[in-house]
């Protein structure tokens, strides 16, 4: 029997039993019944911007870059992770937030890995979050993060050249 509490599984306290044992302590299942795509799952990358270094989780696909950080709760992404959004062509993007709990810090790169602008994201918002021109890249962390480690426009990020769009090859 599956029971949720807070967000997460647990076998139920009768399936335990059922085993002829006492009940013990059983770790959490690290999925996110939600999403399709877990983040361990994921391909990771570290990104450099200034002297700063982003752990960020890789969205390749037109799959994953829907799914994006929705369903995400704050204790399964750290200050200095993040996800980075990858298009096979710079275009003007624009992004919501449909289904994502966590209100988000959103920096629109351009081909050139250059931040062309930040802008904030409202938790289960629906309207649109532009970038100021063509971009390439996008990269997601928790609201606040890119301030506090002085991530500003401007700024270049090194994404490792094998971090492309899965979808373009």
């Amino acid at each position: 029997m599956m029971v949720k509490l807070g967000g997460l599984a647990f076998l139920g306290f009768v399936a335990m039993m059922s085993c002829g044992g006492a009940p013990t302590a059983i770790s959490p299942s690290p999925d996110n019944p939600n999403r399709a795509y877990q983040l361990r799952d994921l391909q990771k990358e570290t990104l450099k911007i200034g002297t700063r270094e982003v752990e960020a989780w890789i969205m390749d696909t037109e799959g994953k870059r829907a799914e994006g950080m929705m369903f995400l709760r704050e204790p399964e992404v750290k200050d200095h992770q993040g996800m980075l959004f990858v298009f096979a062509e710079a275009q003007p993007l624009s992004f919501w937030m449909r289904n994502t709990y966590l209100p988000l810090d959103i920096a629109f790169i351009t081909a050139d890995k250059r931040i062309l602008n930040i802008e904030k994201g409202t938790p289960l918002s629906l309207d649109s979050v532009p970038s100021a021109g063509p971009c390439k890249y996008v990269l997601e962390m928790k609201q606040g993060q890119m301030a506090k480690q002085g991530i500003v426009a401007g700024m270049t990020i090194e994404i490792p050249s094998t971090v492309v769009a899965k979808d373009a090859l």
